[in-house]
């Protein structure tokens, strides 16, 4: 009986994968590291070489050779709770998920919900350990963006970081805050509202600062900041804004509020006080979660593609790691009329 080799079989190299496919080690390479400037035949060709040949890239040798890491972060610098209890967040991160369905570059989820987490964040998000960032929740004057663009690292975030806020470091994906905002407030004048409050988001809330822009602009000059409350986007603070708006001025008739569970808060409050929606008042929210179409009557709201927006950062950071500039990107919003107005 023949004794079996010690020798492990030889394992398969880029050149292998280039001499099956019929392509250059340059190619192959350009495919392993995702990059845009393949043909598509090639990208095939060099893919069914990979299966058949059993090729497994050295991750650790491609990374001192590329300088990279395989890993990109996702930063939430909201408090924790928000991860389960906002769906904004859990379809970002849908969207991000989607986009790495085949990749081999690791995905760190960074919770900088408070100090310490911060100071946790600022010491691992640079290029030593993640080739980008993705900032799912920027604020006006928001501390750990500022950290972010100190490291050199490039950055994508889900949102406006503000209009005072520039790098080369930095590039966004967003929607038409200002526009969404304009169209539910147009809505609602359409509909014959005459008194129509806000319930915006937090004040240094980038997203809320363009809806309010967008709300105060259809108004024209029937905009009254006396009718303008803010919440935290979650259904508590809804509820208490709108039995606050209502004491301070009876006769509001329709509110837009820049959340869809801010107006699940506010339905709260209608209900308490025996106002019929949309008979006693219009409501319209932002979003387009689910929860419109489970309350009672079913929420108009302004769609926003969160999913898309997700998808589309983790996109742009690979495009910018090969060497192509993303630019920045902008998606519409659409409102969805329902019954509540």
């Amino acid at each position: 009986m023949s004794q079996p080799d010690p020798t492990p079989p030889r394992r398969a190299t880029i050149q292998d994968v280039a001499d099956r496919a019929g392509v250059s080690r340059g190619t192959v390479s350009r495919v392993l590291n995702r990059s845009p400037r393949v043909s598509p035949d090639a990208r095939k060709a060099v893919e069914q070489a990979i299966a058949a040949c059993g090729y497994r890239a050295n991750p650790h040798a491609r990374s001192l050779a590329s300088g990279r890491n395989d890993a990109v972060a996702v930063l939430l610098t909201q408090p924790q709770q928000e991860l389960f209890e906002d769906p904004t967040f859990s379809l970002l991160l849908q969207g991000v998920s989607d986009a790495m369905t085949g990749s081999d570059t690791a995905l760190v989820l960074v919770l900088a919900g408070n100090d310490e987490e911060r100071r946790r964040a600022v010491g691992f998000l640079d290029s030593r350990h993640v080739d980008g960032v993705v900032h799912l929740s920027p604020h006006a004057n928001d501390p750990m963006l500022g950290a972010l663009l100190e490291a050199d690292v490039p950055v994508v975030v889900c949102g406006s970081p503000g209009p005072r806020v520039s790098s080369k470091w930095l590039r966004t994906v967003t929607i038409e805050d200002r526009r969404g905002g304009y169209d539910a407030t147009a809505h609602l004048l359409e509909r014959g509202a005459r008194r129509i409050a806000m319930i915006a988001g937090p004040e240094d809330a980038t997203g809320s600062i363009d809806r309010i822009a967008g709300y105060r602009e259809a108004l024209g000059r029937a905009f009254d900041p006396a009718i303008v409350a803010h919440g935290d986007f979650g259904p508590r603070s809804g509820r208490i804004a709108l039995a606050q708006l209502l004491e301070r001025d009876p006769s509001i008739d329709a509110v837009f509020c820049a959340s869809d569970r801010m107006a699940a808060g506010a339905y709260e409050t209608a209900h308490e006080l025996g106002l019929r929606i949309p008979e006693d008042l219009r409501v319209v929210g932002f979003d387009g979660h689910a929860i419109g179409l489970e309350l009672s009557p079913q929420l108009t709201t302004v769609f926003q593609p969160i999913k898309q927006l997700g998808r589309t950062a983790i996109q742009m950071l690979a495009e910018w790691t090969n060497g192509s500039d993303p630019g920045h990107r902008i998606f519409p919003t659409e409102l969805l009329v329902r019954s509540s107005s």
